[in-house]
């Protein structure tokens, strides 16, 4: 077991040694080598796994206080082995677009490192490491943003980026000085380790919740979440796969901090109680900007916003492993969308010809179909013996999954089909959440109970933003009618200003 820790600084430095080996790109060899990074992720996973302890290495210790080493365990690794993926593709697809660009090579480099600085973030033992990669990470998306230095467009937002990323590292900073004081180390280990301790967290209370609401509010920045979120849409003027890479990868950052700060996270109610409702109505209003935007990428963009509102809110309700399966599923799907978004222009171009048929019906149809999914949902979980107050993101996430369902079924012409395909989804997406769950115990919390009534209030917030973006957008043609639902458009095309 020992012996495969020694991989891990070559796991970290592989992006760099491929770029330099990236006129070989045509080679098998090469190939090859490539598609070796995320299997290595995935089976030191499995190892990490199966020994019940994580792979770790380390170079230097400054006392107790922290080290610098690396630490693969599976979280590290299943979202390490989806950065390699998307990374690996990315860096593929990069020397084709920008094969006549003269900045090619540095675009490369810079590319490179900044995925070396993801892996390292990735595997930091300690907050000092995690804060250095994140910033690390940072600079070179920075100089990837500007690559085309003549666009003013995307210098601007890149300055925007710039400044928002510098208040998220205060955040982060700060939060590292409060738990030193607190905690007398910057190990993730070791507070991990202290914060089970109850009588320690009722002496430290202020200092602890101050330290993780500054967390939240660092990864709130780097996860583009309201207010830090307006520099994201503008980065359109970036190159195609810098989008693909931050959209799929970089914006993950802040959910994985929270993901990996977890244990210390659900000593302090109140600041996953604010992560949630701010998750919540940043899925909500940015969805509702993102029906009005007629830019295939600004769309994709208030997309990514609106998915890393949900996320949060899944973390914020305590449901860590459903977010990492949320964040793994929409790093591939935006993946996707971006570098294929030359294609999604055309289709959204046919359909200007071709608009889809709409068929009549009932103005209380979605509501009875809404109903009636969600009593099957919730029904079966209480049936199965769970309580929602229990497993408050569990809940939370099948009242979501049954509005998606009566969407989809309202939107089909063929209702068997619908109905097939989204059952299959259901199932397949629950099957995953639980598998991660049982693969993630003893990392992370397994979900955290509803207690008092700031908990409960912020479920009931959080389930209603989601009911009223139901509500909303199956009244679309009755509100774009009134006087309050042009002027709702008028914001939303203008991203919420005008």
């Amino acid at each position: 077991m020992d012996f495969f820790s020694y991989f891990l600084p070559l796991m970290v430095v592989f992006p760099i040694i491929m770029q330099k080996l990236r006129r070989f790109y045509l080679k098998r060899s090469y190939i090859m080598l490539q598609f070796l990074w995320p299997l290595l992720f995935l089976g030191f996973s499995g190892l990490s796994f199966f020994y019940g302890r994580a792979l770790e290495i380390s170079f230097w210790h400054f006392s107790s206080y922290f080290s610098f080493g690396l630490k693969l365990d599976v979280l590290s690794g299943v979202i390490g082995a989806t950065v390699s993926v998307i990374g690996l593709v990315v860096a593929r697809f990069s020397i084709r677009y920008l094969e006549d660009d003269p900045k090619r090579e540095m675009f490369a480099r810079n590319l490179s490192y900044t995925l070396s600085y993801v892996l390292l973030m990735l595997m930091a033992p300690n907050l000092v490491l995690f804060f250095l990669s994140w910033f690390g990470a940072s600079y070179f998306l920075h100089q990837l943003l500007t690559h085309f230095s003549d666009r003013a467009a995307a210098q601007e937002a890149a300055q925007q980026k710039f400044w928002v990323s510098r208040l998220g590292d205060g955040f982060i900073i700060f939060a590292g000085i409060i738990l030193f004081i607190v905690f007398q180390s910057l190990e993730f280990k070791v507070i991990f380790q202290m914060i089970q301790d109850s009588r320690f967290v009722q002496e430290n209370f202020m200092l602890i919740n101050m330290a993780s609401l500054s967390l939240v509010l660092g990864a709130m920045t780097k996860s583009a979440q309201f207010p830090f979120h307006f520099w994201l849409p503008n980065t359109m003027e970036t190159p195609t796969p810098v989008s693909a890479l931050m959209h799929a990868g970089i914006i993950n950052a802040g959910g994985y901090l929270v993901i990996r700060m977890s244990p210390l996270l659900v000593s302090t109610p109140l600041a996953l109680s604010i992560l949630a409702l701010i998750g919540a109505f940043t899925a909500f209003w940015a969805t509702i900007v993102m029906f009005t935007q007629p830019n295939v990428k600004r769309n994709l963009a208030y997309s990514t916003i609106s998915q890393m509102g949900f996320m949060m809110l899944q973390c914020g309700l305590g449901a860590f492993s459903i977010a990492v399966v949320h964040i793994i599923g929409h790093a591939f799907y935006k993946a996707f969308a971006f570098l294929s978004s030359a294609s999604s222009t055309d289709l959204a171009k046919l359909n200007r010809y071709y608009p889809r048929v709409k068929t009549a019906q009932s103005l209380w149809s979605p509501y009875v179909l809404a109903f009636i999914s969600l009593t099957l949902a919730l029904g079966s979980f209480m049936y199965l013996g769970h309580s929602v107050w229990e497993r408050p993101g569990t809940s939370a996430l099948l009242i979501v999954l049954a509005l998606a369902v009566s969407q989809i079924f309202l939107n089909s012409k063929d209702k068997l089909k619908a109905f097939v395909g989204a059952s299959t989804l259901v199932i397949l997406y629950l099957a995953l959440t639980n598998m991660m769950s049982f693969l993630l115990a003893g990392i992370i919390p397994y979900e955290v109970p509803i207690k008092g009534l700031v908990g409960g209030m912020t479920l009931f917030i959080c389930v209603f933003f989601f009911f009223a973006l139901y509500l909303f957008q199956n009244s679309l043609d009755r509100i774009s009618k009134t006087k309050w639902g042009k002027k709702i458009y008028v914001k939303a095309l203008n991203g919420g200003f005008s």
